[in-house]
């Protein structure tokens, strides 16, 4: 792994009289704290936009790069832009052919059609409430093995095949530059069992989407906790606040 300078994990500062009291409204118990949480996380998110791109202007051929949750590859093409190898995993098969679409002269990309997890498994894909067959990769960006969503349907959920994601990750014989999250819910077992693993190690940078909103009473305090570890350590930078 090339010894680059990488950003400094830091929880985004609280700005302004709006955020301000946000902050003390997060406190309170309850939905209301967790809508004022929310609202504050999402303009902290906002200011932490720019750090994906200042490590993509330091990522390029020889790399590798891993989008977890690629949907219809958005964040996979910028990954392939910069040159490095990219690994993307997309398991909603709407969603699969039109990643599969957009990345067909993309010789960089390796495409996987399957979900991540903290364990190999086969689980419901459950997807949006509002998702056709006659589009089937529109409505697809909250498909998730989670289930945990009152905007989910049921009847449109799809077996798919869940990759142990740290076990792949061992088995890779060459380190990451970039492991990018967004698996609507999943990411959570994932990460808690990262932090402490030797793989840890391998990796140079990690952008997350958090989704405490399945379940917040659980989730906000394993964020919390999960940010506290990502500010103890150099290596890898871990950016909970990506979006």
């Amino acid at each position: 792994m090339q010894n680059r300078p990488l950003p400094v994990a830091k929880r985004p500062d609280v700005e302004g009289v709006f955020e301000q009291a946000m902050a003390l409204a997060s406190r309170i118990p309850g939905k209301l704290g967790y809508i004022a949480r929310r609202k504050l996380k999402r303009r902290q998110c906002l200011r932490m936009s720019d750090t994906f791109a200042q490590v993509l202007a330091d990522t390029h051929a020889g790399d590798l790069c891993i989008d977890l949750g690629a949907n219809i590859g958005e964040i996979t093409c910028r990954l392939a832009a910069t040159g490095s190898d990219v690994i993307s995993f997309e398991p909603d098969p709407g969603a699969f052919a039109a990643l599969k679409a957009v990345t067909s002269d993309l010789a960089n990309v390796t495409l996987v059609e399957k979900a991540a997890g903290h364990k190999k498994d086969n689980l419901l894909l459950y997807r949006s409430s509002n998702w056709s067959p006659d589009d089937p990769s529109d409505h697809t960006e909250g498909s998730s093995i989670v289930h945990g969503s009152q905007c989910v349907d049921d009847t449109n959920a799809v077996m798919v095949e869940v990759v142990d994601i740290i076990a792949f990750l061992e088995e890779l014989d060459r380190d990451v530059r970039i492991l990018k999250m967004d698996i609507e819910g999943a990411e959570w077992e994932i990460l808690s069992r990262l932090i402490d693993h030797p793989v840890l190690a391998r990796i140079d940078c990690i952008f997350v989407e958090t989704h405490e909103r399945i379940d917040p009473v659980k989730h906000v305090p394993i964020f919390e906790t999960l940010q506290e570890r990502a500010e103890q350590i150099q290596r890898p930078y871990i950016n909970l606040y990506w979006v």
